[in-house]
């Protein structure tokens, strides 16, 4: 079952963001069906996503986000918010 998934980081910037995604490397991982990211309405960074499925996002968060993060120098993200989807449009 598809889930989403949200980040809303009071501590992000357009520039760690960036940082991150460079040391990524990835354009679309695997199981990654959607992807957006730009300032929260309530401070800092929000980045929200749609996943094939839980696994694939909390893979996705152990081997690649939080190692992206250390190797950026950025303070860690919060943990990641998660709900099913119901529906869609990408």
């Amino acid at each position: 079952m598809a889930v989403a998934m949200m980040v809303d980081n009071p501590a992000g910037t357009q520039e760690i963001y960036e940082g991150v995604r460079e040391r990524l490397g990835l354009e679309k991982p695997a199981g990654g069906i959607f992807h957006a990211a730009g300032p929260s309405p309530n401070g800092g960074w929000r980045v929200i996503e749609v996943w094939e499925s839980e696994e694939d996002a909390k893979r996705f968060v152990a081997e690649h986000l939080r190692p992206a993060f250390q190797a950026a120098g950025a303070p860690p993200a919060p943990p990641p918010e998660l709900w099913p989807v119901h529906n869609y449009m990408a």
